[in-house]
């Protein structure tokens, strides 16, 4: 299963592949560590965007991707470009997402904590919000 995780910020989605097979997690290369969208309020750049998205899933065989969830009203809530962000990959075509809230995510790593350290991985540091979303969703799927 390889599944990519997405932090979205501002305009652009931040990715991080995530591939579990035989009980061992793998950390594959990407030819890209971030999406963007040039402007959110254009039709357009959305479906390039969009496209941009659904051909990275293709080329590298992704099953599922899971955004890290954003708090929606309150101080550190997210911007609205963000939201159609997410929208836009939640439509689209053969593009298999969900959203996971960070109590989700806090209750499948306490049932599986993270086995090293997020600097071990090799990852750049915007990267962590994005890896653990689909940390957290693997070890949600699998009984340990």
């Amino acid at each position: 299963m390889i599944v990519c995780g997405v932090d979205i910020s501002g305009n652009e989605a931040i990715i991080s592949l995530l591939k579990f097979e035989d009980d061992i997690f793998h950390l594959p290369p990407c030819r890209t560590t971030r999406i963007a969208c040039v402007d959110p309020d254009k039709n357009e750049d959305l479906k390039l965007f969009q496209k941009t998205f659904a051909k990275l899933a293709e080329d590298y065989k992704i099953d599922h991707v899971v955004i890290r969830a954003r708090m929606k009203k309150g101080k550190f809530a997210g911007g609205a470009n963000g939201f159609k962000l997410e929208g836009v990959l939640q439509v689209t075509p053969n593009l298999n997402v969900s959203i996971m809230q960070p109590t989700e995510q806090k209750e499948n790593l306490k049932k599986y904590p993270l086995p090293l350290t997020f600097n071990e991985t090799g990852l750049k540091k915007y990267q962590e919000p994005a890896f653990m979303a689909a940390f957290a969703y693997i070890a949600g799927q699998y009984e340990w």
